[in-house]
């Protein structure tokens, strides 16, 4: 995969204009000893190249293990209960919350236990587990001794292809950085979503509330996402309206005991889009957008999303939860908009070519906690799959 920045992170930082590649691989063992038990492993490397300032830290991986698990009971009969050893991916839901982060160089991975049952339309998954400390050498992998997270996950299908879905995440790590300060950090995490399909509408809707302990004081923080689109598949192209808006809760005192910014656990990467800018942490959007199938092997996507602070004592920060900018400093609510193009083509069975063109216009926000610059990104993959 190519990149190219001009402005990465609005301006701060090193900036290389010239571009730089990734590419990473992921190969796989699946040994099924008999009915009740499976053997699964999957090796990742990942590589960046020419990047001034070095990789990201989710750009480089040379070498390691990143799944092993092993699966006591069968998977494939209408009910049944399963245990699952080792380390493994997690995703759950759209992956607002919870994904293995498709789309970075390096996907991410859980050292721990996992049961998975099934009840006719219901499927109940129960983990407990410590994510996987990833580092750039060769099998250097370890599980992160400074964190822990752990939840229940169900999900029911109704008949009329529609699921309905309650989690609870546990997440504990002995330092996380927001606004306030940073700290001890606590969290348990509930919530609901409800999603589907009627006809040509299809819904995403969610919302959660997170409560728990920040150093000295407690956690009070939501969320909610919603996602609504409408497909027109008896006209040229299949094209789909759609208008997605998510609101997460930002920090409104930083001086009482209260944390009120909402953190994204393991959000699914590039949240918002390919440039990986702004996450969901104190923001309010609204993006419009609009899929096209130009061809039988040609689809296009078109958006364009404006972002505001939700608390205008809280900052900006990424899709990780990780702090860009404090906002204490204005009263600034806008961010920023972004457009965005986005084209895949298949160009045979197993192999895809995406291109991708993003232009975010900075706001008054980050016009008033310089440097404020627009930023132009660039991206085109090379995919394949067998």
């Amino acid at each position: 995969m190519y990149e190219s920045y001009d402005e990465q992170y609005w301006g701060d930082g090193p900036q290389d204009r010239g571009g730089w590649l990734v590419h990473h691989y992921l190969a796989h063992g699946d040994l099924h000893l008999r009915k009740s038990s499976r053997l699964f492993a999957e090796l990742q490397a990942a590589f960046e190249d020419g990047r001034r300032g070095g990789p990201r830290p989710y750009d480089e991986d040379k070498l390691n293990l990143h799944q092993a698990f092993l699966d006591l009971g069968s998977l494939e009969s209408p009910r049944h209960l399963t245990l699952r050893l080792g380390r493994q991916e997690l995703y759950y839901g759209s992956g607002r919350l919870v994904d293995a982060r498709f789309g970075l160089n390096t996907r991410i991975s859980f050292d721990g236990a996992k049961v998975i049952a099934q009840a006719g339309n219901t499927h109940i998954e129960a983990f407990a587990t410590r994510p996987t400390l990833q580092k750039q050498g060769i099998f250097d992998d370890v599980p992160d001794s400074k964190k822990a997270f752990w939840g229940i996950y169900s999900a029911t299908a109704t008949r009329l292809d529609r699921s309905v879905e309650f989690y609870y995440f546990g997440y504990l790590a002995a330092q996380q950085t927001f606004s306030v300060c940073t700290a001890y950090f606590q969290s348990h995490t509930v919530g609901g979503r409800w999603a589907g399909k009627k006809a040509s509408v299809d819904f995403d809707e969610e919302a959660n509330v997170q409560l728990g302990k920040f150093g000295k004081g407690d956690i009070r923080a939501w969320s909610a996402a919603f996602s609504n689109g409408y497909s027109l598949e008896s006209t040229k192209g299949r094209p789909r309206i759609s208008l997605r808006s998510d609101v997460t809760s930002g920090d409104n005192d930083l001086d009482d005991r209260h944390l009120g910014t909402f953190y994204p656990l393991y959000a699914r990467g590039k949240y918002f889009g390919e440039a990986d800018l702004n996450g969901p942490v104190n923001t309010i959007d609204l993006i419009p957008q609009l899929d096209i199938h130009l061809s039988r092997r040609l689809t296009t996507d078109l958006s364009y999303g404006a972002f505001w602070r939700e608390s205008l004592q809280d900052g900006v920060y990424g899709f990780v939860g990780n702090l860009y900018k404090p906002g204490s400093s204005t009263r600034a609510r806008f961010i920023g908009q972004q457009a965005e193009v986005d084209l895949n083509f298949v160009l045979a069975p197993h192999i895809l070519l995406r291109c991708v063109y993003q232009h975010f216009f900075a706001g008054n926000f980050l016009k008033e906690v310089p440097p404020g610059h627009d930023v132009n990104y660039a991206t085109a993959w090379f995919d394949y799959h067998f």
